[in-house]
C-alpha cells in the first residue's frame, strides 16, 4: 500500500526558536549581574526623620550605644559609647561581654537550644558612613545573639538627646 504524503501548506515557514531562547537567558544573566553590582555600591545617607522619637528604656532594660563616626583622617570608626575605636573582631568580643554581663536571656523561637540576649543596641551613625560598617555591626550583634538592634536618627524638631553622652 502506498502511503499518503502530507501536502505542505503554501508559504508556511518554520522558525527555529533556539537562538531566541539563548538571547533571553543571556539577558536574564546580564541583568542579574548588573543588579548585584549596583547593590554592593550603595551608600547609606540617613535623612532627618520628622517622625522619629526618643524611646526611654523600660525599667530593668539596658540600651548599649554604638557610635559610627569619622576620625581626623576621615576614616570611619566604631565606638562602644565614647570608648576607643573598635575593629569588627573587637566589637564582637565587647558585645558578647556586654550580653553576658547583662545576663538576661530568652529562648530562640527558631532554635530551642539557643538563647537570645535581651540587651538592646542602638546604632548612632553619621550620615556619611558607608553601609558596610553598619552591616559589620549587625553581623556582630547576630553572632553575639543580640536581636534587639535599632538605628537612631535625628528629629528635625529636637536636638540629639544623646549628644552629651559620657
Amino acid at each position: 500500500m502506498k502511503r499518503k504524503r502530507r501536502k505542505k501548506m503554501p508559504g508556511g515557514v518554520e522558525m527555529d526558536m533556539t537562538p531566541m531562547i539563548d538571547i533571553v537567558f543571556l539577558l536574564i544573566v546580564f541583568f542579574m549581574v548588573v543588579t548585584e553590582l549596583t547593590v554592593q555600591q550603595a551608600r547609606v545617607v540617613l535623612p532627618v526623620a520628622s517622625e522619629s522619637r526618643v524611646e526611654e528604656p523600660q525599667p530593668g532594660s539596658r540600651i548599649l550605644f554604638i557610635n559610627v563616626s569619622f576620625d581626623k583622617d576621615g576614616k570611619e570608626i566604631m565606638q562602644l559609647m565614647n570608648g576607643p575605636a573598635l575593629t569588627g573582631e573587637r566589637l564582637l568580643i565587647e558585645l558578647k561581654a556586654e550580653a553576658d554581663a547583662y545576663g538576661q536571656w530568652e529562648d530562640n523561637p527558631f532554635n530551642p537550644t539557643q538563647k537570645l540576649s535581651l540587651l538592646e543596641v542602638t546604632i548612632r551613625c553619621d550620615e556619611g558612613a558607608e553601609a558596610g560598617i553598619i552591616h559589620k555591626i549587625f553581623h556582630a550583634c547576630s553572632k553575639a545573639f543580640i536581636f534587639k538592634v535599632r538605628c537612631a536618627s535625628l528629629n528635625d524638631r529636637f536636638e540629639d538627646p544623646y549628644d552629651n553622652q559620657p
